[in-house]
């Protein structure tokens, strides 16, 4: 225990942990994770915990999958870094060319007809975001359209931290405090469509909007940004079926870039290994991260198009070429892990195994959670879920607003922690309590989740 003490105060007066009241914090003892095996993490008291939130969304295979681990023991024995700055090595183009085949397989085109195949490492989500943004840019700047400078995105965006991509995000509760140092972005809806089988609301009115915003900045946007499938930070809102053809048709008829961040929804969390993919919807740009190295290891790529990356090529003194690198960029332990995370996705069929899970976790919480008067209507992609806790008053938030929406906080964090106390480790979104597993868990497991969840609901009166 003495250890314990020890961690304990390192842990509230020298580690400033993310998106945390330290303050709030410091109240508690921490859980100081030592270990994780599957899809559980042991702290330092030897506690066993289920790690329902993924580790922030980004675990695919569990904690300390065998081959994972070997891979990157491997390619640490031999190559732990090598800048990719004017020379290259193999982990990087193996997992480029393994990442760009994986891409064709998954929109189900043959070789000549995905252009998507220009992989353009960084460090994370975030950066991934970044580096699209300026291509888009950079991109519209070569092919001589200096007018686009400006970025359409939507309701309730999430895209990153890192200063452009907060520009881009729309949640006000993260960028409010920072807003004299973004640029300013046009806007759309992001039409939500809960029930899969049940038509969106507003969907009509929601695409005039978009429609008339596009046509009406048609000559000054560079691009469109969206998360398609399911944004997961606005508080895991689904979005209508059919959306993300129509972004990209009134696009592609100005000549405007799509830029699809699937930071979260890729690598099969929502169930096809590229989310787009459901709808054939080809990007321009695409931006990925999370679970790329299977939760591992951070990295993010950005891929873009034939078109896109042609625009970037000329002689040394024109300075076409992207001017944007990270010291890390395709890291050789993390390109290791990558291409381990693919081969896996694909020789474990990872995507039916989700549509699988996901079934069985939808009834789940239909049977025991979704009945209980403070819960509001399950929103659900895959293994992407959120449970929204609403008001005493009956009122439901999406996940960060404030006037009530703070009451609504208060009493998921009390469900969070009896859940806790159940050794089942969830993280509430605001007032929206996300459950976001190891993609390859075990039913069993997904019973230990919402077990916990429907105990932990008990203590909202």
């Amino acid at each position: 225990m003495r250890d314990f003490k020890k961690y304990v105060q390192l842990d509230q007066e020298v580690v400033w942990h993310p998106f945390t009241q330290m303050a709030e914090y410091a109240k508690d003892d921490p859980i100081i994770v030592q270990r994780g095996e599957g899809p559980y993490l042991y702290d330092i008291r030897r506690r066993r915990f289920l790690d329902a939130y993924g580790s922030m969304w980004c675990n695919v295979w569990g904690h300390c999958h065998p081959e994972m681990v070997k891979a990157i023991q491997e390619q640490a024995a031999k190559l732990c870094h090598a800048s990719l700055f004017s020379a290259t090595h193999d982990a990087a183009l193996e997992f480029a060319g393994n990442l760009v085949d994986a891409i064709k397989q998954d929109f189900r085109f043959a070789d000549d007809e995905c252009t998507l195949s220009h992989v353009y490492f960084s460090d994370d989500g975030s950066t991934a975001v970044e580096v699209a943004l300026k291509m888009a840019l950079q991109y519209q700047n070569q092919v001589g359209q200096l007018k686009r400078n400006k970025f359409l995105v939507f309701h309730d965006s999430y895209h990153g931290d890192t200063v452009g991509a907060m520009s881009v995000g729309s949640i006000q509760t993260f960028k409010r405090k920072f807003g004299n140092i973004m640029f300013d972005v046009l806007s759309a809806p992001y039409p939500i469509q809960i029930d899969p089988d049940e038509p969106a609301e507003s969907f009509k009115q929601a695409e005039r909007v978009m429609e008339s915003a596009i046509a009406g900045a048609s000559d000054k946007l560079a691009a469109v940004l969206i998360e398609p499938v399911i944004q997961g930070a606005a508080g895991m809102r689904p979005l209508a079926e059919d959306w993300l053809a129509r972004v990209k048709k009134y696009c592609h008829e100005y000549g405007i870039l799509v830029i699809t961040d699937e930071v979260f929804t890729a690598f099969c969390r929502t169930g096809p290994l590229i989310a787009s993919s459901k709808e054939l919807v080809l990007p321009d740009i695409l931006c990925l991260g999370k679970g790329i190295t299977g939760g591992t290891l951070p990295m993010g790529v950005t891929v873009a198009s034939d078109a896109v990356y042609d625009a970037f090529k000329g002689e040394w003194s024109e300075m076409k070429h992207l001017l944007h690198g990270h010291t890390y960029a395709g890291n050789p332990i993390a390109c290791a892990a990558a291409t381990k995370n693919l081969e896996l996705i694909e020789r474990e069929k990872l995507s039916a195994l989700v549509r699988t899970r996901s079934r069985e976790l939808q009834l789940m919480l239909k049977e025991r959670v979704s009945k209980h008067p403070r819960v509001g209507p399950i929103r659900q992609r895959g293994l992407a879920v959120g449970v929204p806790i609403k008001t005493r008053g009956g009122k439901e938030f999406d996940g960060h607003e404030e006037d009530g929406g703070y009451e609504a906080r208060g009493e998921a964090m009390k469900v969070v922690r009896k859940c806790i106390e159940q050794r089942v480790l969830l993280r509430p979104l605001g007032n929206v309590i996300t459950i976001v597993p190891p993609l390859n868990i075990e039913t069993a497991q997904l019973e230990e989740i919402v077990n916990a969840l429907a105990e932990g609901l008990k203590v909202l009166a």
